[in-house]
């Protein structure tokens, strides 16, 4: 369904709806309107499968004297919440849980996140939903657990089974740092075994691709192609950048048969401007793990949107636009869709009043230029997620943060055919 949406009580021109014809954005909907966590609901993820999506998050404080827990729903392909009271995954009498992820695979959904439930540091846990809502796990599957923290799973499927990737942090040359595992996860709930990657940094994302799975990291430049185990392809040296400099700024990865399409904003706003201009890219790594030759290295002293650039935010002045922060990525069975944040830039320094925007892409170019308006208001709409139904049918899940202090999961559904 078409619909005019609103920037900042202004209405769109006809020039910004332009290339919406492509690319159509459905009605809002929200989640869960009233949900136990008081309206505190935040991180949402989301996975195709069976014919409809299923939606998760974290739902309730997950601070120091908090209980927050995951949260599922699962929504129809016209965008209408089919479990409207929610589904509590994994139930806990103390602790909290976060960060959740999801596939699907092998007929069943899983979700993975951190839990807290021991008092002192996370581990990673998972549980099984049957696309009827059905939580199929009646205690959580352990993922990683062990002394010192798991946390910050992600998770993809090949279709039948689940790899899930995930950062520890243990002692490295006598002070603590970051090792990246990997395991991988029957449609049955079985674990399979832990693999060590030799990927430095934090923060794993994971997609398929076809043939393997990639993870990548917060460094832009290292990733890994993995098996159906989740151990390294022969010859994988975690190097895909070819001499090319990137931030540690990545925000999504998404897998289709053209490999892996990353996203990474550039820069934040700063006084001196030694940082800019601010930027969404795109950086696409093929089915055989290296970076595609078309990405350039960035010019000295840049300040022109690049080919592989989705968006761009060069001014500084008050409420000029700056696209950072989180961003997702997924095939819709044709090509790539992106969804990113854009900010609006507030005393020079600061963000204020976030939007999300959308393009479709071919391979890392970007074909709606100037982006297609997502979610965009007033409010904050922050930490978008996507799932593709494939034939052109996605479902966008984000952050609503409202005028009344609470924070509330909506969606979406974008078509592009």
């Amino acid at each position: 369904m078409r619909r005019t949406l609103p920037i900042l009580g202004a209405i769109l021109t006809a020039a910004s709806l332009a290339h919406a014809g492509a690319l159509t954005v459905g009605e809002e909907v929200t989640i869960l309107e009233d949900g136990p966590g008081e309206g505190v609901q935040a991180t949402p993820a989301a996975a195709f499968g069976n014919g409809g999506y299923l939606v998760v998050w974290r739902e309730g404080w997950h601070g120091e004297g908090g209980a927050s827990r995951i949260y599922a729903a699962r929504v129809d392909t016209s965008g209408k919440v089919l479990d409207p009271k929610g589904i509590e995954v994994a139930s806990s009498e103390k602790g909290v849980q976060t960060a959740p992820r999801v596939a699907f695979g092998g007929g069943v959904f899983l979700v993975v996140w951190q839990d807290l439930r021991n008092g002192a540091d996370y581990d990673v846990y998972a549980a099984r939903v049957s696309p009827e809502g059905k939580v199929l796990d009646a205690k959580p599957i352990v993922v990683a657990q062990g002394k010192g923290q798991q946390a910050l799973p992600d998770v993809a499927s090949d279709g039948e089974n689940f790899v899930v990737a995930w950062q520890g942090i243990e002692e490295v040359k006598g002070a603590p740092g970051f090792s990246i595992f990997a395991a991988a996860v029957s449609a049955a709930g079985a674990i399979g075994k832990t693999n060590k990657l030799p990927l430095p940094f934090a923060e794993p994302k994971i997609a398929w691709g076809g043939k393997h799975y990639f993870v990548t990291v917060s460094q832009i430049g290292r990733g890994l192609r993995l098996d159906a185990s989740g151990a390294p392809v022969e010859g994988a040296d975690g190097k895909i950048s070819r001499g090319l400099s990137f931030r540690f700024n990545y925000k999504a990865v998404g897998g289709g048969p053209k490999g892996w399409l990353i996203l990474a904003d550039r820069s934040a706003p700063d006084y001196w401007g030694w940082g800019g201009p601010g930027a969404m890219r795109s950086y696409l790594v093929g089915p055989d793990g290296k970076l595609d030759a078309g990405i350039k290295k960035e010019p000295a002293g840049v300040k022109a949107k690049q080919s592989n650039w989705l968006d761009l935010g060069k001014s500084k002045n008050e409420g000029a636009p700056w696209p950072a922060g989180a961003a997702a990525v997924a095939w819709d069975g044709t090509q790539f869709v992106a969804v990113w944040q854009r900010h609006h830039v507030t005393k020079t320094v600061l963000y204020t009043n976030c939007d999300l925007f959308a393009t479709r892409l071919d391979g890392f170019k970007p074909l709606d230029r100037d982006g297609v308006p997502v979610a965009v208001s007033g409010d904050e709409e922050k930490n978008p997620a996507l799932a593709s139904g494939g034939a052109g049918k996605l479902l966008c899940v984000y952050e609503r943060h409202g005028a009344d202090g609470k924070v509330r999961i909506s969606a979406r559904t974008l078509k592009t055919k």
